[in-house]
């Protein structure tokens, strides 16, 4: 296991995107490496119907890799609940934190944003003020690289 892990959640359209978003910048740009995840209930897929990455999956394709000179992607033509997910993250590289867009897994820590019900193992409610915000995620979650989170990725 290494980095923390931490779970942003809300309901639709109170700002959970362009809050990790600005966190992501704020401490990739202090030198925290961070990865993230999208947890979305929609029956959606990044795969585009008759691209070549989709035809090898419509034809029985477990795994489709796309590599490119800008990135390489890793589709799964299956889904994976969210610690198996994490424990493939973990498997490509090590990361400071990750984040959890729409975190629901009872055992991951998590930052409520705006009027919901608290999940199980909330452990802020976000009050706008970004800075503290960055504060907490640096002092109370990553302690200086070393990560004080009982949940690690």
């Amino acid at each position: 296991m290494n980095g923390a892990v931490v779970g942003i959640y809300g309901k639709s359209n109170t700002g959970k995107t362009t809050l990790i978003v600005d966190i992501i910048k704020q401490l990739s740009n202090e030198g925290f490496k961070i990865a993230s995840i999208k947890i979305t209930d929609k029956k959606i897929g990044i795969d585009s119907k008759e691209k070549d990455t989709w035809k090898h999956g419509e034809a029985g394709s477990k795994l489709v890799v796309l590599a490119s000179p800008v990135e390489t992607d890793f589709l799964l033509k299956h889904t994976k609940d969210i610690s198996e997910i994490i424990k493939i993250i973990n498997q490509i590289d090590k990361y400071d934190l990750l984040l959890v867009e729409g975190a629901n897994d009872k055992y991951i820590p998590k930052i409520r944003i705006g009027n919901i019900d608290k999940r199980e193992n909330t452990i802020l409610t976000y009050s706008g003020d970004f800075q503290k915000l960055i504060e907490f995620l640096k002092t109370d979650i990553l302690g200086g690289k070393n990560g004080k989170n009982d949940y690690k990725s």
